[in-house]
This record gives C-alpha cells, sequence and structure tokens, in this order.
C-alpha cells in the first residue's frame, strides 16, 4: 500500500487525488498479480492509518541527513503510539537524493527539463498545471 497524506500544514502543487492519480499511473508497470499496489489518501496521523490498515511496518524515504532528524523524531512518536507498528528507512537512490518537491516545481515553473526528476505522466500533469500558474 502506498499512503498519501492530506497534510493541511502545506500547500501541495497537486490535489490529493491528482497525486493518488500520479502514483497509480507511475506503478501501472510494476502492479501485476504477483504484487497489486494499492495507492489510498488519509487524512490523519500516520500511525493511525497505518493501524486501521492492519499495517505492521511503516516505510519512509531519505534522501538526506535533514531527512533523517525528522523522519528519526516522527518514527519515535509514532513507536509511542502504536509500539506493534515498526517504521523502516529506505534511502534514496543516488541520482534521486537531491530532488525535492520545491526544486522540481522551480525547475518546471521556468520551462527548464524535470524529465530526470519524474516519471513522463508527471511531466504532462506539471505541464498543464503550469499553464494555469504562469501570467
Amino acid at each position: 500500500m502506498v499512503s498519501v497524506a492530506e497534510n493541511t500544514h502545506k500547500k501541495p502543487f497537486f490535489a490529493i487525488d491528482e497525486r493518488i492519480e500520479m502514483i497509480k499511473d507511475s506503478l501501472r508497470k510494476i502492479d501485476s498479480n504477483d504484487c497489486q499496489i494499492e495507492v489510498v489518501g488519509f487524512d490523519n496521523l500516520l500511525v493511525e492509518h497505518a493501524k486501521n490498515s492492519n499495517a505492521k511496518v511503516i516505510i519512509r524515504g531519505l534522501r538526506a541527513v535533514a531527512d533523517f532528524e525528522y523522519e528519526f523524531q516522527m518514527a519515535g512518536m509514532n513507536s509511542k503510539l502504536e509500539p506493534s507498528i515498526e517504521t523502516i528507512f529506505l534511502m534514496a537512490s543516488e541520482n534521486l537524493q537531491l530532488t525535492s518537491a520545491r526544486f522540481v516545481k522551480e525547475v518546471a515553473f521556468y520551462n527548464g527539463e524535470i524529465n530526470n526528476f519524474v516519471p513522463s505522466n508527471v511531466i504532462k500533469m506539471f505541464k498543464n498545471k503550469m499553464k494555469g500558474k504562469k501570467k
């Protein structure tokens, strides 16, 4: 299961339903009878969502040391709230360690190439969204 948070503290470029659809499209190539992937949105605490989904493990991606500090604190809090759910950290591949939504948005805004950072279906959505953002 891939879970997508509805974070009220951030102003995401794409709405949650758009983000879910982009992830589903990106994962279609690996989704098969042997590995079915569900993509869902949630609007509560991650650990509560995991518990309600009967998950035993939360997998979080890390790009850099700065990510680790935040994620480590969140994992500790989640462990206190629900000790039966473990958190596992996975490092981003080297070519994606410097990629962030903020930088990708900025490059896209100035018509830069983002094909090294996001899948082709996301590029199309960026281009469509940018048409409405530029003056």
